[in-house]
């Protein structure tokens, strides 16, 4: 089959409705089957469970971000459809993803002695070591068809590939729910997610040689061609090793200074909280090929228009979402899994302000990855990781789990947002960033602003009960939008965001 023929309007909204929806099915299953895991199994294996996962994300420092660097190198030869290349490629990253499985393999076994050091718990628990292992070889599997994935993302097919995880991942959550139901056992659970993981694998590389069986071929890069790909993975592994320091030591944090069970309980705010970003960052991340490919054919007035708009746009969705997040978290913790799961009001805060950092962010992120941008900020990564660590610790100690999570924005709101956009602004937009930086702080104020309205509004309303719930809800979201609308309505860029909209809504573009 031809490589994607499409505009880039029709596969970011093909994209986007695909990634949406996949994420929203994934999100009602975990909401039910964490509810029966609590249920059936117990808080304290959720509290396992997050903190061998947070040690797998360490583990993922060995792929030193393959996957970015590859589809980078992808997208000139896919515009170009030169399948010569593209299956050298192909070829040259297969090589490398299998030798990852095996560091993986092998340094996620050499820490097994440490697990005693990092497992915080009152109780024993039986077999620990056992489910370690197991989620070793999930996470090990996961990366030998990963380079055949690629090529579907990078030539701006993800879709094709939320398809499928719709289907598998909804058949998995309901073997889940049944497995622990009739049987109450984590072993259980955590071997129908290694199946799950290698079927969902082959099927992928199927799709992959069916799509694009050029792949197949023997090809070889050439030397210049070698020698900007190691360039390109020199810079990644810096900003990889930064970006797994940064995000993946909370939970092990937790562990350590607070107890395992903690852990257990925050993954369920976490969870709440991720997948609500990951819904919006599956939208804008859905048009990061778009966004390399718009780099290598349009002019920076062009590009920076596009940055425009999705800016604009996660200013209005982050002052929704986090009067949401902080008015409606507790209620809906509380009507899910019970007041006995609920933690406290400073743990509740430092997830909001971290969420609204990290939507407002997003924009910044999808041309981050969409122009290669990591080669230029992987030092400030680096400054950001060692500043997340200590602030950690330290606010750890006098805060509790609140203050290990209020360091890692701190961290980045130091670092990386002083940096970032100002690398992208000079390099990609050849502009001033000062726009960028005075409108970031118009919208924290009148998010502030939406939130003492909401807090007023709603501060009589304590009861507690879905038909409350929902009422809140459309309470901040009428507030926040309100405020949105009257500061954004007369821009060209908003009238211009919204006919795309409704387009991409009504119809596709060719």
């Amino acid at each position: 089959m031809s490589l994607n023929e499409k505009s880039r309007t029709e596969n970011a909204r093909r994209n986007a409705l695909f990634a949406v929806a996949k994420k929203l099915v994934t999100l009602v299953l975990v909401l039910i089957s964490r509810r029966i895991f609590i249920k059936y199994i117990g808080i304290e294996y959720l509290g396992i469970n997050s903190l061998f996962a947070n040690v797998l994300t360490l583990l993922s420092l060995a792929d030193l971000g393959i996957g970015t660097a590859m589809n980078v190198c992808l997208y000139k030869p896919i515009a170009e459809k030169d399948t010569k290349t593209l299956a050298a490629i192909i070829g040259y990253f297969k090589k490398i993803y299998w030798a990852i499985a095996a560091v993986v393999t092998v340094v996620g076994l050499g820490l097994i002695p440490f697990l005693k050091y990092i497992v915080n718990m009152d109780q024993d628990i039986p077999h620990l070591y056992l489910y370690y292992v197991i989620m070793i070889c999930r996470n090990a599997f996961s990366y030998l068809f990963a380079y055949k994935s690629s090529i579907i993302n990078a030539d701006q097919k993800s879709s094709t590939i939320d398809k499928v995880e719709i289907w598998f991942t909804f058949t998995k959550t309901i073997l889940e729910i049944i497995v622990i139901i009739v049987f109450k056992n984590f072993l259980a659970y955590l071997i129908i997610d290694v199946v799950y993981v290698v079927t969902r694998n082959i099927m992928v590389a199927h799709i992959a040689n069916h799509e694009y069986s050029f792949i197949k071929e023997k090809a070889a890069l050439d030397g210049e061609e070698k020698k900007r790909i190691r360039s390109n993975l020199l810079s990644l592994a810096i900003y990889k090793t930064s970006y797994v320091a940064l995000n993946g030591t909370d939970n092990i944090l937790m562990s350590i200074m607070i107890g395992t069970v903690y852990v257990g309980m925050y993954s369920n705010y976490y969870s709440i909280a991720n997948n609500i970003e990951a819904i919006l960052g599956l939208i804008f991340m859905s048009l990061t090929p778009s966004i390399g490919n718009l780099v290598a054919t349009s002019k920076s007035k062009d590009i920076y228009r596009v940055f425009n708009q999705a800016q604009n746009a996660s200013f209005w969705i982050s002052g929704v979402v986090c009067a949401g997040l902080l008015f409606l978290m507790q209620d809906f913790i509380t009507l899910w899994l019970g007041k006995d799961m609920l933690l406290d009001k400073y743990t509740v805060a430092a997830i909001v302000l971290y969420q609204f950092y990290a939507i407002c962010m997003r924009p910044v992120w999808i041309f981050r990855e969409g122009t290669g941008m990591y080669r230029q900020i992987r030092y400030i990564m680096l400054v950001t990781a060692g500043v997340n660590i200590v602030l950690s610790i330290v606010l750890g100690k006098y805060m509790g789990l609140s203050g290990i999570l209020f360091a890692t924005t701190i961290a980045n709101m130091l670092t990386c947002f002083l940096y970032e956009p100002r690398i992208l602004f000079k390099n990609f937009f050849n502009t001033s960033p000062v726009i960028y930086y005075k409108n970031y702080i118009i919208n924290a104020l009148l998010t502030l602003l939406g939130m003492v309205l909401c807090y007023f509004a709603l501060k009589n309303l304590t009861e507690v009960s879905v038909v409350m719930f929902i009422i809140k809800g459309i309470i901040c979201v009428l507030i926040m939008s309100a405020i949105y609308f009257i500061r954004y309505f007369r821009t060209p860029d908003f009238r211009e965001l919204v006919k795309k909209v409704l387009s991409l809504i009504t119809k596709k573009q060719g």
